[in-house]
């Protein structure tokens, strides 16, 4: 495939049956306007096309396919690979989730390959995935695997925030075995070199969660801030970085939106989501620190029970895209 020298956003369109599709085209129809990028958005071109008329978008959508070009590049063109056909809106299917995994790799390829800038992925369906024979709970792992990353994080970016799980995709049961102190050292350093590659902060102001209620108090409620958590930040600081804790997670966010720190690493998954999610609901954007590349994705489902009655937010996805073109202008 042949571009043109302008900065190229890779975009998968996501699961066929959910919003995905619908997030991508509305939000590429607000941002190449203003943007000084071009846009590949990889998935199904009938299926856009007519989903875009039917949304009422003046989306110049050129279709693209493997083998090259047409002659006729315009800000926002459809890598052709199909798989959208017979696929049912709002539905769970092992065709929906094959085609949400083929977009998936070759974006990733894209990214690997320097032919695109950065990489934005539109929501896709745990089961219907599983269905297709993908054994990953989600893109964050995903991602990982084709790009042969060991160590990785997903990043919550929005208003406020940059929270940071020490544990993802996983029950919570589970999530407490990720609380040692090699892997809080892991999620450390992968938070303090994207702070400062990825935001440009020299210095980045960390802070960590504790585990239990009060961080703890001083083993009343749990030893893990003591045993666990304790030693790793005082492993951090000795190398010279600027991270404090453990902090009641009561009380945390509280200081953070206030803007007393640049990052926070959370035990768990629902621990960073929930406070997250209440501040950027509309606007908050998915980021996997480690990857070779940049991605980001907008921070919400594949939403069925809205899907194909255009009805869909496409802020999140918005910001997904500046996001990833303000990361790929740093570079």
């Amino acid at each position: 495939m042949i571009f043109t020298s302008r900065p190229l956003i890779a975009v998968t369109m996501g699961d066929p049956a959910g919003v995905g599709p619908e997030v991508a085209l509305k939000a590429l129809a607000v941002c190449y306007k203003s943007s000084r990028s071009r846009y590949c958005l990889i998935g199904d071109y009938p299926y856009l096309s007519r989903l875009s008329k039917k949304l009422h978008l003046r989306l110049p959508l050129v279709r693209l396919t493997a083998g090259g070009q047409n002659g006729k590049l315009g800000p926002v063109v459809v890598w052709d690979m199909g798989g959208a056909q017979g696929v049912s809106m709002g539905k769970i299917s092992a065709n929906a989730g094959a085609a949400a995994v083929m977009y998936i790799s070759a974006g990733s390829k894209m990214a690997l390959e320097g032919k695109a800038a950065a990489l934005v992925t539109a929501p896709i369906q745990k089961e219907s995935i599983h269905k297709a024979g993908c054994p990953f709970p989600g893109h964050t792992e995903l991602l990982a695997y084709l790009s042969h990353t060991k160590s990785f994080a997903m990043m919550m970016v929005g208003g406020p925030f940059k929270i940071v799980l020490q544990s993802i995709h996983m029950s919570l049961r589970e999530a407490l075995g990720q609380v040692t102190v090699p892997k809080i050292m892991e999620h450390l350093e992968l938070t303090q070199k994207s702070m400062r590659y990825w935001f440009k902060i020299k210095n980045p102001r960390i802070a960590v969660a504790g585990l239990n209620p009060h961080a703890g108090e001083n083993g009343a409620f749990g030893k893990e801030e003591i045993k666990i958590l304790k030693p790793a930040i005082e492993k951090a600081r000795q190398k010279g970085w600027d991270v404090t804790g453990p902090h009641p997670p009561d009380t945390l966010f509280y200081w953070v939106s206030k803007g007393k720190y640049d990052a926070v690493l959370c035990m768990y998954h629902d621990q960073g989501l929930i406070p997250f999610k209440l501040t950027s609901f509309d606007t908050g954007v998915n980021m996997t620190l480690g990857l070779p590349f940049i991605r980001t994705s907008p921070d919400h489902g594949t939403a069925f029970d809205i899907a194909g009655k255009g009805k869909a937010n496409p802020s999140s996805m918005i910001s997904a895209i500046r996001l990833a073109e303000k990361l790929a202008a740093r570079t």
